[in-house]
């Protein structure tokens, strides 16, 4: 006796299979849309995790912050080393009052009053206690920030919320507003780009800037950092000429923060605007390109960028 399947059997069956499928299908979508949860608050970092961390670290910018000469470091120390911030020293509050560093140009910071430099020696930069609260030899994974001030951890809610402690309008580098403007990577997480303990990418790591739409000017510009040309925030452009900076020999964005300071922008649009480095706005500015590879000699001799090109005139890239 041959064993037959029903017709409503059958139907039965495929009607499961298919629903099955979509929650999967939902699943898999609801977890690529979800956010990285938050680590656990009562889980304690391993000694292999800590050291994993730690390795990454000291490649990082946090873990070289001492800064002499800008007025007593204990103050800058507020975001550069909180470990090392004394919130009742009387310069603590002149050190947030731009008027208070006023200084002959190319002259030392002056001191301020009240505020004691820290040693480099007693220097701790921005290590693991900043982020994370100490347990016994170890630290909570689940990220906190040091209050030196309340002398508290606060907890945070995310990534960016810990970043924006320092980084959210701080002398100059308002990171976190940029982020709020930015057309490209509109509502980006900072942990998209950079690393919890600095291994940061890079943006040709998710961008392949030898193909597609630009390529050509890609590869016409390997001294110029991204930012410089989608920058949409206007900022001033330089080429760096600092041989301790990472961007060095680069076109770069620049800020004021304290002094003239190469910062890429986080401010991003996909449009470029070229008049920007090769054409000056004046007669009187110079461009910060000295040539231009338009092989048209009625609008560029030789390369030439000090002549306007109607194409830029008409606001055309």
């Amino acid at each position: 006796m041959t064993n037959r399947l029903s017709p409503q059997y059958i139907i039965l069956l495929v009607g499961v299979f298919l629903l099955a499928s979509g929650l999967l299908t939902y699943s898999l979508d609801a977890q690529e849309l979800t956010p990285t949860p938050m680590p656990d608050l009562d889980a304690i970092a391993s000694p292999v995790e800590v050291a994993a961390a730690r390795a990454v670290w000291e490649q990082s910018g946090h873990a070289d912050t001492f800064d002499d000469g800008l007025g007593a470091d204990t103050t800058c120390a507020r975001c550069k080393s909180p470990l090392n911030w004394d919130p009742s020293a009387p310069a603590a509050e002149a050190a947030l009052d731009c008027a208070s560093c006023k200084r002959i140009p190319g002259e030392p910071r002056p001191l301020l009053e009240g505020g004691t430099p820290v040693a480099m020696s007693e220097w701790q930069n921005i290590g693991c206690p900043v982020c994370h609260e100490p347990v016994g030899d170890s630290y909570r994974v689940a990220p906190a920030f040091w209050n030196q001030k309340l002398g508290v951890y606060e907890p945070v809610e995310s990534g960016s919320e810990l970043c924006a402690h320092c980084h959210e309008g701080q002398h100059g580098f308002q990171v976190v507003e940029e982020m709020q403007a930015d057309q490209a990577h509109a509502s980006w997480p900072c942990l998209n780009c950079h690393g919890p303990h600095g291994d940061d990418i890079q943006c040709v790591d998710c961008h392949n800037v030898s193909t597609g739409a630009g390529a050509e000017e890609h590869a016409n510009h390997p001294d110029v950092v991204c930012s410089a040309c989608h920058d949409q925030g206007g900022l001033a452009l330089w080429r760096e000429r600092d041989t301790d900076s990472s961007f060095y020999g680069s076109v770069v964005t620049i800020r004021f923060a304290h002094t003239l300071t190469s910062w890429p922008s986080h401010n991003l649009r996909t449009q470029v605007s070229c008049g920007r480095c090769h054409h000056a706005a004046g007669p009187y500015n110079a461009p910060i390109a000295d040539s231009v590879s338009c092989s048209n000699e009625a609008c560029h001799p030789q390369g030439a960028v000090l002549h306007w090109c109607p194409i830029f005139a008409r606001g055309e890239p």
